[in-house]
């Protein structure tokens, strides 16, 4: 009826108007909202996750690369074993110094950034070093070793074992004949099935400081150590000093970091990497060809430690074609600063082959063979190249620490929500996603990338960094910040205790 207010019926009134939300209604639903529920989500697809896939690799009776279902906590290639004894007190000293101070320290203002490179740097080696020795010690050959230099003892397995070898024939001949059978079958398992730089760096660390276990080892985590700087700067430059100083604080305790790069090469195998993602959005920044130069280097040098800097050619061409779709005047720039990094690394190589005979293809090749006999092409049916594609993109995760992914799909969402809106899109977040679901489904890779990716952390820190920073200003509030780094110490401390990660 004309001008009749639905004010006079007052049966339909009541229907059409919201039902209010009790209060515990509320609480609850900010509760499956907090960052602590959604780590304990994710925890628990990821042990359904965990117990399915030793189901499939049972039923299918199939391997994923070296790991088995029957003697490791798949997809992660470790076996469960539990170290607790009083070796867990020092890690938990220095963890618990790290959460107290890291306010004071890393983010609030009160320190200088280039002061706080140093801080970090012994922060990295006390954090590490006292980590892996939650395991005590070892007895290996009748000698009482601190765990942290196992992996080194294992020298038919290791690089540490084609030291002597450079020795024998020098570094020239070694890189010339390197994929020779005189020389490549006398290498250990890892250098058949990588580039001769983690020989040729324990080689250097043996002139210098002789050739022993703990030089090695010492003189590996203080090299890694150097990440801290090119990580720092990276987030600066990308979203302000603030978020750097976050992105150094999670840096620090993200587990697979932390439990690897004390106890494997794959600690200096992601110094160049990292570095020559740094140079890169330098040479955007600045616009000076020298960066651009200086990214094809650390390229070149990243290369000849580990065939896994491919990724970083991969990350750059997802940035490329994402920057051309939005904005095609930055992407001349871009495809510049590409070119020349390539044109670099490919003069970096045809060098080395003119000065030493180094064939990197050649190389290359052989590695290839090597890694598919033992390993597999990833493949062979569509069952496994299925399981190892997602097992592969699991563990990493779970590597990095579930709070960091939690924060990181989150960080993920609001990127694409902002870009619907009409904001500029964030390429480095959407970049390394697109890029990480290639390398994932391209079979190059087969398991083990817990340790392996470790270059990535760059990748997942600083867009986690810049969610947490974002998110403590507007709560005026660390208590996300908090939460997640202590959710990460705790995952670290438990992995270590639980598993037997082999490095």
């Amino acid at each position: 009826m004309p001008g009749l207010s639905i004010d006079i019926i007052p049966g339909y009134a009541r229907m059409i108007q919201p039902k209010a939300t009790s209060p515990s209604q509320f609480r609850f639903f900010n509760l499956l909202q907090s960052i602590p529920a959604q780590c304990l989500g994710l925890a628990l697809f990821f042990w359904i996750y965990h117990k399915l896939l030793i189901n499939w690799m049972r039923n299918l009776s199939i391997n994923l690369g070296a790991v088995t279902f029957h003697s490791h906590v798949v997809p992660l290639y470790a076996q469960p074993q539990t170290n607790f004894s009083l070796w867990i007190l020092p890690a938990l000293i220095v963890l618990t110094g790290i959460l107290l101070f890291c306010r004071k320290l890393f983010l609030q203002k009160t320190v200088k950034l280039s002061r706080l490179f140093i801080i970090a740097i012994a922060c990295f080696l006390a954090i590490g070093i006292s980590v892996a020795q939650i395991d005590g010690y070892r007895e290996i050959d009748d000698e009482q070793l601190p765990a942290f230099l196992e992996s080194y003892t294992r020298t038919g397995n290791e690089y540490y074992g084609d030291v002597p070898k450079v020795n024998e024939i020098g570094p020239i001949t070694f890189l010339r004949d390197y994929a020779k059978p005189e020389v490549f079958t006398k290498l250990s398992g890892h250098g058949q099935t990588h580039p001769p730089g983690g020989a040729l760096f324990l080689w250097i660390i043996s002139k210098i400081f002789g050739y022993n276990l703990l030089s090695a080892s010492l003189a590996s985590i203080c090299f890694t150590s150097l990440t801290v700087i090119p990580i720092a700067l990276l987030a600066r430059d990308l979203h302000g000093e603030s978020v750097g100083r976050y992105a150094l604080a999670l840096f620090l305790i993200t587990p697979n970091f932390v439990m690897f790069t004390t106890t494997s090469m794959d600690g200096p195998f992601s110094v160049f990497p990292i570095v020559s993602v740094y140079l890169f959005y330098k040479a955007l920044r600045t616009h000076a060809i020298l960066y651009a130069i200086l990214t094809g280097i650390a390229l070149g040098f990243g290369m000849l430690m580990t065939y896994a800097t491919v990724f970083i050619g991969v990350f750059f061409g997802s940035v490329a074609l994402l920057t051309l779709i939005v904005n095609r005047e930055q992407f001349k720039h871009q495809l510049k600063v590409i070119l020349i990094a390539a044109g670099v690394f490919a003069a970096f190589y045809l060098l080395m082959f003119l000065l030493t005979g180094f064939n990197f293809f050649e190389v290359l090749w052989a590695a290839v063979k090597k890694d598919e006999r033992g390993m597999g092409t990833g493949y062979e049916s569509i069952g496994r190249y299925f399981h190892l594609s997602i097992a592969n993109l699991f563990a990493f995760l779970i590597g990095i620490g579930i709070p960091m992914t939690t924060v990181w799909i989150r960080q993920i969402v609001r990127t694409i929500r902002h870009t619907r809106s009409g904001e500029a899109i964030d390429t480095y977040v959407i970049g390394y996603l697109i890029a990480l679901l290639g390398i994932t489904f391209s079979t190059l890779f087969t398991m083990e990338v817990e340790r392996i990716w470790i270059f990535m952390i760059p990748f997942i820190v600083i867009p986690v960094a810049k969610y947490l920073h974002d998110r403590c200003e507007q709560q005026k509030s660390l208590a996300d910040f908090y939460w997640v780094a202590g959710l990460l110490c705790a995952q670290l401390v438990w992995f270590e205790v639980t598993q037997y990660t082999y490095w």
